[in-house]
């Protein structure tokens, strides 16, 4: 249901959200990323210990973003708001931790995870600004929501398919092989923004407008 001024503002449950297996296995594997490669990384300066906590948020919150969208009621319109700007908060330093990271501990990290976190880290800020760039000043929510779901499937993802080797105790693990599992997690990250699109297009359309939710809501 996309809200229209003076139509019916039915909520949705919170469990009847943009049910999505990819993004389901997606955020899981987010959260396997950031427990299993973080936590045991939160003492090792303070700039990690910042920055896996405000990447747990960032994934959180974006997660619940592309799952609930304004178009599910008002509650989700303000929540969406709030947890909206904290993500692009805990992006912003996110980011720049892992700079910081990448800088001190420039010797030891892998080559591949260092080319692949400017690449991420670079899409990342681009697509941060261009959101906000979306909905606050051209107030469209379809092209708000498409840049959010491209960074999400990428700027998220792609370090954690970086260092699935790692995960999973991979002897070649930060080796070339690393580097090596990016065009699978490109090829994931496709398919995924293509299937979320697809889904929230069909949705858009059933309910007669393309920008859910209106540009008040932003």
């Amino acid at each position: 249901m996309v809200h229209t001024h003076g139509e019916d503002d039915r909520q949705r449950a919170i469990w009847d959200g943009n049910r999505s297996v990819l993004l389901l296995l997606t955020t899981l594997f987010l959260l396997w990323f950031i427990f299993h490669m973080g936590i045991p990384l939160l003492n090792k300066s303070v700039a990690h210990g910042i920055h896996i906590t405000v990447a747990l948020i960032f994934a959180l919150t974006c997660a619940w973003n592309m799952f609930h969208t304004p178009s599910h009621g008002k509650g989700y319109r303000k929540a969406h708001r709030v947890s909206g700007w904290c993500a692009m908060m805990a992006g912003t330093v996110t980011l720049f931790t892992g700079v910081t990271i990448l800088v001190q501990f420039a010797d030891v990290l892998p080559r591949a995870n260092k080319i692949v976190f400017c690449i991420t880290g670079t899409l990342q800020i681009i697509l941060q600004l261009a959101g906000l760039y979306m909905i606050r000043i051209l107030r469209k929510p379809s092209l708000h929501r498409k840049a959010m779901t491209v960074m999400f499937y990428t700027s998220l993802l792609m370090p954690a398919v970086n260092r699935f080797p790692d995960m999973i105790g991979w002897e070649h693990a930060g080796s070339a092989w690393t580097f090596g599992t990016m065009p699978l997690g490109a090829v994931l990250a496709f398919f995924a923004i293509l299937f979320q699109e697809m889904a929230l297009h069909a949705e858009s359309k059933q309910a007669g407008n393309s920008d859910a939710g209106s540009s008040e809501d932003a």
